[in-house]
């Protein structure tokens, strides 16, 4: 029997918009309106009125735990707009969804976080994860009280976990470090760049590093050093100093930034006069935007934070809601933006 979901992803639009056209609600341009229609005509679709009542009816409680969005670290606005988005389309169902923040520095704030959660009150949690002894113990916590888990940005594997939506973090590393690749001078250094605190916390950033020095594993001979500069959280001070001390000591032809402040890298460059450097990082925050315009980065690898977040939810409400066992896996394209082709990546619906 086809699905709201597969009639969504035939007429490209989201699960909402074909549940509004079903129930003839507004929100929904008349071209469109029309598209899922003739879609909905063309499969023969008929709603489960049994789930869909009992979905109307049935209180539910669902949470979110994910970093606090602070001004200097604005990526996490990103999967918050999303949830936004997702939680736009869920209005017309009874749900509740607690918010819980966490300092994404501070294991200890992490723990005050999920220790305060009414775990017998919720039926789902969405969880972006960061610390890991700390997030595999609140799995474990999860997994007690028989609270199902989907996780975004960053996998761990745990009984718990019933669906992950993100990027294959290992892969994008490695398409990161082909992208340095082209057009190097053999015999020159590469630096990668981790600016996480404890960047072992963040099992995608780690995993993105190994993705990144795979590839010249394979491709042993290309390059005279691979450097790290790991700077665990400090300042833009110790970065600028790093970043002097790597460039006055070794031929860097290119820098890899594990994470979405390359812009920070950026903004060194900008203010040292040098542009004949090859940068590569994640994420279209609006710094790294503008420097991608003015060529001081030249590839930005997008995770999709946004659909990442809003898939997220609404993949948690249809397992609470309707029992829609989801893909234990939902793994998002690695999208690569330059200059050119950035106008093209504009707010979508999921």
């Amino acid at each position: 029997m086809i699905r709201i979901k597969d009639i969504a992803e035939i007429a490209q639009v989201s699960n909402g918009t074909v549940d509004r056209v079903i129930h003839n609600r507004g929100g929904v341009s008349r071209k469109t309106r029309e598209k899922v229609q003739q879609i909905l005509n063309q499969y023969h679709y008929k709603p489960d009125i049994i789930a869909s009542s009992l979905a109307l009816k049935r209180k539910i409680r669902l949470a979110v735990v994910m970093p606090r969005v602070v001004s200097e670290h604005a990526f996490w606005k990103l999967p918050l707009s999303g949830l936004e988005k997702g939680l736009d389309d869920l209005s017309h169902y009874d749900i509740t969804v607690d918010r819980y923040y966490f300092d994404q520095f501070d294991p200890a704030d992490f723990n005050r976080c999920v220790n305060s959660l009414p775990y017998e009150k919720l039926q789902g949690i969405l969880f972006a994860p960061v610390f890991e002894e700390e997030s595999l113990s609140f799995l474990k916590q999860c997994e007690k009280n028989k609270i199902p888990v989907v996780l975004f940005n960053s996998y761990l594997e745990a009984p718990v976990v019933r669906s992950f939506i993100g990027q294959d973090a290992f892969q994008s590393g490695y398409v990161a470090a082909k992208l340095l690749n082209y057009g190097l001078e053999p015999g020159r250094d590469v630096a990668i760049v981790n600016m996480s605190a404890r960047k072992n916390n963040y099992a995608h950033v780690f995993d993105r590093e190994r993705g990144f020095r795979s590839y010249f594993e394979e491709h042993s001979g290309r390059l005279n050093h691979l450097l790290t500069i790991d700077l665990n959280g400090m300042d833009d001070k110790q970065l600028k100093k790093k970043l002097h001390e790597c460039l006055n000591t070794y031929d860097v032809a290119g820098l890899f930034v594990t994470n979405s402040r390359v812009y920070k890298v950026a903004e060194f460059f900008v203010k040292r006069g040098t542009m004949n450097l090859r940068l590569v990082g994640y994420d279209l925050l609006p710094g790294s935007i503008e420097y991608l315009k003015r060529d001081y980065i030249d590839f930005l690898i997008s995770q999709k934070p946004e659909e990442q977040a809003f898939r997220g939810i609404t993949t948690l409400f249809n397992l609470v809601a309707f029992n829609r066992e989801p893909d234990q896996r939902q793994m998002l394209p690695i999208d690569i933006i330059t200059r050119e082709n950035l106008t093209y990546y504009q707010p979508q619906s999921y």
